[in-house]
């Protein structure tokens, strides 16, 4: 028997509690601490301890605050009344330490990438970090290499976490640019090189493969205007000032208000009335 220090209906208190076989972490291997709790509680705050825990039962949710951890109620925890009025119930429950995922920097190789915004889960033991990170220059090709190889597995090391190498590919990488010039991204590294490769779900299947080849024309057609303007300019067909300027007219932007409208014409406005 030990004693565990825990803020509860709105106090710190110090609860006697048994200690509990660790659990490892999956994030960063660590051993993670593990307690049996009982409580005594009167009848007029059971509801408020009810919602608290409920609420710290969540991977995301409100966690119960110590003085050296935070802590997550495992689900399953029970409360029972018992004795005449005013009632007492009793609550019986295990609790979790929480691990403060944070890296500061990751390291890819030669890339080091620092988080502006940072998120790690664990779901059935595979480890998603998701992240967002400016880089400039060779940072950025370096970056843009590494996305050039889709499914390839990359040692990853999360500062602030554990500097033990993770193998983690890169899910979807989407990217804008910023007002100084620099690629900002939001990256998806996923750690499930030993897991059997599952079918994608069926809203990932929405208009495919059809919005796949459509992709790929349009990627061919971009290919093909950029190699016949510069077949036109070397034989004197169009002047520097001319290419440059049908060159700029072809870079992607963002739509105007008219032609996003364009994008919503229908050959039968009443397929979809339902």
């Amino acid at each position: 028997m030990t004693t565990l220090n825990i803020t509860l209906l709105g106090a710190a208190r110090e609860l006697a509690a048994v200690r509990l076989p660790p659990v490892t972490s999956a994030h960063s291997g660590r051993a993670l601490r593990r307690f049996a709790l009982e409580l005594h509680v009167p009848d007029e705050r059971h509801q408020e301890l009810d919602a608290e825990l409920e609420a710290a039962t969540s991977n995301e949710g409100q966690h119960l605050k110590g003085t050296d951890a935070a802590w997550r109620v495992a689900e399953g925890w029970t409360a029972a009344s018992q004795g005449r009025r005013p009632e007492i119930y009793i609550y019986r429950m295990e609790v979790r330490e929480i691990e403060a995922l944070h890296a500061s920097v990751l390291n890819i190789g030669e890339l080091s990438l620092v988080p502006m915004r940072y998120r790690e889960q664990s779901d059935g033991g595979v480890v998603t970090a998701t992240l967002v990170t400016e880089v400039i220059g060779e940072d950025n090709e370096r970056l843009e290499g590494l996305l050039s190889a889709p499914g390839a597995f990359h040692d990853v090391v999360r500062r602030g976490i554990t500097d033990i190498p993770l193998r983690m590919r890169f899910g979807r990488c989407v990217w804008q640019r910023t007002e100084d010039g620099a690629h900002r991204h939001h990256v998806v590294l996923v750690a499930d090189e030993d897991r059997a490769e599952v079918a994608p779900d069926a809203l990932a299947l929405v208009n495919q493969p059809q919005l796949v080849r459509i992709t790929e024309r349009a990627i061919a057609n971009t290919r093909a205007l950029a190699g016949l303007l510069t077949e036109l300019h070397s034989h004197g067909v169009l002047s520097e000032r001319t290419l440059q300027s049908i060159s700029e007219t072809a870079f992607p932007r963002p739509l105007t208000p008219q032609e996003e409208r364009g994008l919503s014409r229908a050959d039968r406005v009443a397929d979809y009335w339902h």
